[in-house]
């Protein structure tokens, strides 16, 4: 029995700003997130002030990617060796024509890409083998601005 990956738009990845125009947002440029975990901490002392070294922050995503075509954005901003903006939509409802409607929160962390897996899987959907690949990607975190429904939060571990 093969692993298929869900179809649940718990959580959708689109490679761009989506503070710029959120309601650009097409339902055809989003991935579903299929894992999603980082850890971030800042060490303080007793007054509460930041204090050390601080450690970097690997966030951690997997994607459910159609075909290879779909991966490439993920390589190339790899390969530039830049940092990228990606942006990460909660609970995301899209109206009739594919856009975005609203959503619960989000977050655009802007980092660079340092390691891509793929792992392959595949189903026979009646008509033959129909192949899904899950996409892991790790990034090394710049910054999180955190989307929140009162108001955003921007956290910055790399200037």
């Amino acid at each position: 029995m093969a692993t298929l990956y869900s179809n649940e738009l718990k959580a959708v990845v689109v490679q761009d700003n989506f503070l710029e125009n959120p309601l650009n947002v097409m339902k055809e440029n989003c991935q579903t997130v299929q894992h999603f975990d980082y850890r971030c901490e800042h060490r303080r002392n007793e007054a509460g002030d930041l204090y050390g070294v601080s450690e970097p922050v690997l966030l951690n995503f997997s994607v459910r990617i159609g075909s290879p075509r779909d991966g490439r954005p993920y390589y190339r901003a790899m390969a530039a060796n830049e940092h990228y903006r990606f942006s990460f939509i909660f609970n995301a409802t899209f109206n009739s024509m594919g856009r975005l409607n609203g959503y619960e929160d989000g977050m655009v962390v802007d980092g660079y890409v340092v390691h891509i897996e793929e792992q392959s899987a595949e189903k026979d959907n009646g008509e033959g083998e129909d192949r899904q690949t899950l996409l892991k990607v790790m990034l090394q975190v710049c910054s999180v601005t955190y989307l929140g429904s009162d108001n955003n939060y921007k956290c910055t571990f790399i200037q």
